[in-house]
């Protein structure tokens, strides 16, 4: 009976890190996928809402950002993520794993100007709508300046705000080297100076409201602004990082109208 549950146990391991092989990242990445980094855009169907639009960005470093807008609704639904993705064996199919729903499967066509999704087995989806997002033009991803820039994650931990709150947020007014932006409870200015993927932030001042006692979002969020030292953008998402390169916060861009 041992030596049963031992083989057993070593048979389950041995398909478990097969399984993990077949999605490495593959060195002929490029000839399947094209040159990279790359976009791809499409409006796919939806079950209780208009469409929804995605649009999935892949980095040379393995690397992808997906958004996913519902539309069609009374309050526009939007999906952020960001994750790793990876080629199976044969080049074909493209591996997203970093959502909550688990890793979902893209088929790579057109030469790798597609990806048609498929179901949550792996399999075609049987049906005569679109499922297929096209490559772009031109790699999509938003600039560092004059962008509103949302706080989603602050040392790495979430950063979820009640309804009916603002948001902390940065806008980096390109022309004049000036910061702008809200920490949560008081509006806060600065200068900054980018020259490549270098970034320093200083003269960082606020105004003096009244906070809620016991939140340490923007002095955690002040601070953070005086320990950077570069960025990184990855389609509609920022990084800003330390002198070693870590991850101090991420924000996503958000489009005002």
């Amino acid at each position: 009976m041992k030596r049963l549950f031992q083989f057993s146990y070593f048979l389950v391991l041995a398909l478990w890190l097969a399984g993990c092989a077949a999605v490495e990242r593959s060195p002929d990445a490029e000839a399947a996928l094209g040159e990279l980094p790359a976009s791809y855009r499409g409006e796919l169907p939806c079950a209780d809402c208009a469409g929804i639009h995605y649009q999935i960005s892949l980095f040379p470093d393995g690397v992808y950002t997906l958004s996913a807008v519902y539309l069609g609704t009374d309050e526009p639904r939007r999906l952020h993520e960001q994750g790793e993705w990876a080629l199976n064996a044969g080049g074909d199919i493209l591996t997203l794993a970093g959502g909550d729903q688990g890793p979902r499967q893209w088929r790579i066509v057109d030469e790798g100007n597609g990806l048609e999704m498929l179901d949550l087995e792996g399999h075609a989806i049987d049906s005569s709508l679109n499922y297929r997002v096209q490559r772009t033009g031109q790699f999509v991803s938003e600039p560092l300046e004059n962008r509103y820039w949302k706080l989603i994650e602050l040392g790495g931990e979430p950063v979820d705000m009640t309804e009916g709150t603002r948001e902390p947020h940065l806008v980096f007014h390109g022309e004049q080297g000036r910061l702008a932006g809200f920490g949560g409870c008081n509006r806060l200015t600065g200068e900054y100076r980018r020259e490549g993927d270098s970034l320093s932030i200083g003269n960082v001042a606020s105004t003096l409201m009244a906070c809620v006692p016991g939140n340490d979002l923007e002095p955690r969020f002040q601070a953070m602004l005086e320990n950077v030292a570069g960025y990184r953008v990855r389609a509609d998402r920022l990084e800003l990082l330390d002198a070693g390169g870590e991850v101090l916060a991420r924000f996503e861009v958000r489009h005002l109208t």
